[in-house]
């Protein structure tokens, strides 16, 4: 059966990801805020970068799998997904990066049994010598002397500073907002029109409303609006209406069929592991509406921006006014510099919002061997955690 990820509120921080030791209540994952590391030591060297602009990829999800049923060290096993805001919209591959973790059942980091009471830290990253971004979570790279805290570099040290107020951060743009990833299994089959894709796309065709969601999807995927209806689409749209909302497609022991968006362009050919030489297949894909729940902080902040009062956008109305009709030198030096910074600020936050994080579906495809023990480093670059392919 396929399970369906869910967004909902987190209830208790404690409970969120590998941030208690006691792994019996593991379950789900983490949507936004920071990654929480299943080992905390042999973290990535550096912040994850774009392979196609170089910029620092931000963090969109992790999720908790484990594969003990095929290799015995991947008795814990967590994936994490970071995504450039950038390129994502134009250049999918290459913009959304996929690590894995696996970890035996007896390891250093976390104890054997899973409701152990002591007093334990392994888990932590500190306990090891080993400092975090304030901001995104991965590996710091200094304190800051007078902030005390760590960060990976310059940029987020900055960012922290110029957002954060008191003991709550307002809404820092490199983080995308927290909520908590529930799996649950896709409820039956409800309509018995889904079981024949093809006889979809004449209904499709009779429904005025239907176009109107070929047409969303045609934008999102970049495709010309008012040509030939897709099947593929057809059977998107009616599949998701068993549960608007999910998330997060997952297909235990990679037993499943990815649910596309639109029938091209898809991958001809998954690369196989380049660790062990194994093949990928798909064990989940990110839906779009994750997007509505990473992006709400980030919305509220745009409206807050651009929320312009009454006497606001009078003044600004006359300010233009005048710099319009008057002569230059009598337009006073200060009006005109104010009314130019406050249009700078207005179209800077525009293009912010536009150019955010976008996809239509991530098809995330791993190690069918999980290979690997996860205790040790196994690469350079990203420590004890492995690179998975994403489409």
């Amino acid at each position: 059966a396929v399970q369906l990820g869910f967004s909902e509120p987190v209830q208790n921080p404690l409970h969120l990801g590998h941030v208690s030791s006691f792994w019996d209540n593991w379950d789900g994952g983490i949507i936004g805020g920071k990654p929480s590391w299943l080992n905390p030591k042999h973290l990535p060297k550096n912040p994850l970068n774009c392979t196609n602009c170089s910029m620092a990829l931000r963090f969109l999800c992790q999720l908790y799998a484990p594969a003990d049923q095929v290799n015995p060290n991947a008795y814990h096993r967590t994936l994490y997904i970071f995504g450039c805001p950038d390129c994502s919209p134009r250049e999918p591959q290459g913009s959304i990066r996929v690590l894995r973790c696996i970890l035996p059942q007896e390891n250093a980091f976390f104890p054997k049994t899973g409701n152990n009471t002591s007093n334990w830290n392994q888990h932590l990253s500190s306990a090891h010598g080993v400092s975090l971004c304030q901001v995104c979570g991965q590996r710091g790279a200094g304190k800051c002397p007078l902030q005390k805290m760590s960060f990976c570099g310059r940029e987020h040290q900055k960012e922290y500073k110029k957002y954060f107020s008191g003991k709550k951060s307002d809404c820092l743009p490199s983080v995308y907002k927290n909520s908590e990833l529930v799996v649950d299994v896709e409820p039956p089959l409800q309509d018995s029109k889904e079981e024949n894709r093809d006889s979809l796309i004449e209904v499709q065709e009779n429904d005025p409303d239907e176009d109107l969601e070929q047409e969303d999807i045609d934008q999102i995927m970049g495709k010309k609006s008012g040509t030939k209806h897709d099947n593929t689409t057809t059977y998107f749209q009616e599949r998701v209406k068993r549960a608007q909302d999910q998330c997060l497609r997952y297909y235990s022991n990679w037993e499943g069929e990815e649910l596309w968006m639109r029938s091209e362009p898809i991958p001809n050919e998954i690369p196989k592991c380049p660790y062990c030489g194994s093949e990928r297949k798909c064990e989940f894909q990110i839906m779009p509406q994750m997007l509505f729940h990473l992006l709400e902080d980030h919305r509220k902040r745009d409206e807050r921006v651009l929320n312009i009062s009454t006497e606001d956008k009078q003044a600004l109305s006359v300010a233009s006014e005048i710099i319009q009709h008057a002569s230059p030198e009598n337009v006073p030096p200060l009006l005109k510099e104010r009314h130019d910074q406050t249009m700078e600020k207005i179209q800077s936050q525009l293009l912010s919002s536009e150019h955010d994080i976008d996809w239509g579906v991530i098809m995330v495809y791993t190690c069918v061997k999980s290979c690997g023990s996860g205790q040790t480093i196994t690469d350079d670059a990203l420590g004890a955690y492995r690179e998975e392919f994403a489409w």
